[in-house]
Parts: structure tokens; sequence; C-alpha cells
């Protein structure tokens, strides 16, 4: 064989080991991209997802949600109350006004118009007094009235004047229309809140707005209010405490008793920008300041408040 053989022969090699060497350098390289990709991807699930842990922050906003929950639901007491009330004087049509009260809350009937419908209802809480719940009110609350709230297709507005619970300064518009009676025999109501706020003592606040539907479930038979139970669904959105938009879902209905100054039972799925998504359980109907919160699968316990 020949020098000239034997050089082309060794140049053939290499040049077969180099084209090898350079088809497993573009291997390792493509497997590395493909490596390091998937645990970007990873890295960003996982931080889109939030740790599976209960933060003090999950926490405090856990209670704060169900905090803005109870004082609207104590907005709702009060208005049943004073309706239910009133109603013997209300289906008096030509009824012009009159003073139902005169303790706090100074409780008074308008009849502002020349038809029978509607009429006003203003709760007077002044400067402040103690109620139900031994929870302290001050300011106004306004109920104007289309019809009787039995009545399918009455309408209740009820505006908030200068009010505050506990110090909680409270504000929003809820529209309550009368839905008629479901297949289950019970009247339901469309309530509507809008420009809901919460404005602590340090200025800060919470916002929410919601639709939800009210079944009366029990005690509609009797003139006691505090007999009344109710079965709530809906959803709601607002802004949190820290300025953090939020939405809250009730995934099982909210059972809510008038003799209770809690929510009993249910489950809402919440959600808020930056934290990961939780469940809120009320418990199993027991009348107790008790509800869990629940991320991932982790569950802690949180106290029920009516003042923050």
């Amino acid at each position: 064989m020949s020098n000239n053989q034997d050089l082309k022969i060794k140049k053939s090699l290499d040049n077969l080991l180099t084209k090898k060497l350079i088809m497993k350098t573009k291997t390792l390289f493509y497997y590395s991209i493909f490596f390091f990709s998937f645990l970007f991807i990873l890295s960003s699930c996982q931080k889109d997802n939030g740790p599976a842990t209960i933060s003090d922050t999950d926490l405090k906003l856990a209670e704060d949600d169900a905090l803005t929950e109870s004082v609207f639901d104590d907005i709702m007491a009060s208005v049943d109350n004073a309706v239910m009330t009133t109603d013997d004087l209300l289906f008096n049509g030509g009824l012009k006004s009159a003073v139902v009260s005169e303790t706090c809350p100074l409780i008074t009937v308008d009849h502002p118009d020349t038809e029978f419908w509607p009429k006003v209802i203003t709760l007077d809480y002044g400067d402040g007094c103690e109620g139900f719940f031994r929870k302290t009110r001050s300011g106004k609350i306004k109920i104007t009235l289309t019809a009787r709230y039995r009545v399918e297709g009455s309408i209740k507005t009820v505006e908030l004047i200068n009010y505050k619970i506990n110090n909680l300064k409270v504000e929003g518009t809820k529209v309550i229309s009368n839905d008629g009676r479901n297949e289950n025999g019970n009247l339901t109501f469309t309530i509507q809140l809008t420009g809901g706020k919460l404005i602590t003592e340090d200025e800060k606040e919470i916002t929410r707005e919601f639709t939800r539907i009210r079944e009366w479930t029990t005690g509609e038979l009797t003139p006691n209010h505090w007999d009344d139970v109710y079965s709530i669904t809906g959803s709601a959105s607002g802004i949190n405490i820290n300025g953090i938009s939020y939405t809250r879902t009730i995934t099982s209905p909210l059972i809510k008793a008038a003799s209770c100054v809690f929510i009993q039972s249910g489950t809402v799925a919440r959600e808020v920008d930056g934290r990961p998504a939780s469940t809120l359980d009320y418990g199993d109907g027991e009348c107790d300041n008790e509800a869990t919160i629940t991320i991932g699968d982790i569950t802690k316990t949180i106290l029920l408040k009516h003042r923050r």
C-alpha cells in the first residue's frame, strides 16, 4: 500500500471520528436544552401554584374575608328585623308616616309618595348604641320598599348613611329582589351588593361586590325573625386590605341562621392574586366562631370575628 493510500485512509478515519464527535456534541447540546427547559417550566409552575403551606398572610386574609362576610350579613339581619317588625304597618297602604321605635335604633316608616308604594324605613342609630350580638352600630340604614317583602317581584333597596359597626365604617348599596318560590316551595331572593366597602380606623379598605341567591328555608311561617334560616349561593369579588384583587365562589351553600352571629356551614373557594388558591370551610352546622382554611393538603383553623 502506498503512502498516498495510507494518507487517504487516515483522513477518512479522521473525518468519520470528527463527524461522530460533532453528532455526540449536538445530541448532548439538545439534551441539555431540553433538560434546562424542563427545569425552567417546572420552576415556573411551582411559582404560579405557590407552596403547599399556609402562611400568616393567608390566615389573616381568610379572617378578613370572613369578617367582611359577617358585617354584610349583619346589615341584612338588621334590615330583615326592621322590615318584619313594620310589616303590619306597611300592609296599610295609606300609611303616611310613623315612628315604630323610639329606642336605639330609632325606626321610622315614611310614605313619601301619593301612591301606596314605595315606603321608606329608616334605622337611625345616632352616635352609636349596642344592639343584638353585642355589636355597636352608628349612623343610618335606609330601606326603600316597592311592596311587602313576601310579595313576588318586590324590591328592597338598602343604603348606608355614615354607617359604622364596631368602628368599621361600611359603605355600599344592596338591592334585594323577591324571585318567588323555587322547586322546594321556598321563597328566594336575588341580592346584589355594589360599592361595598369596609374602612378601618387606620383608613385601610376592603372592597366587595357580589350577586347571590338567598333561599328562605326555615321560619317563614312565624312572625319571629330570629328563627329564620337561609341557604346562600353565589360569588363575590373585590380588593383586599393589601390592595390585591380577590374572588370568592360559594361551592357548597352557606347556611346562616338569624340567631347565630356567624355562618354555620358551607364552603367557599377563594382566589387571591399572588397567593395559592384556598378553601374556607365554615364547619358542620354548629353555631360557633370556628372555620378552617385549606391550601393543598394542609388545613388550619381560624377564629371568626365581628371586629378587626
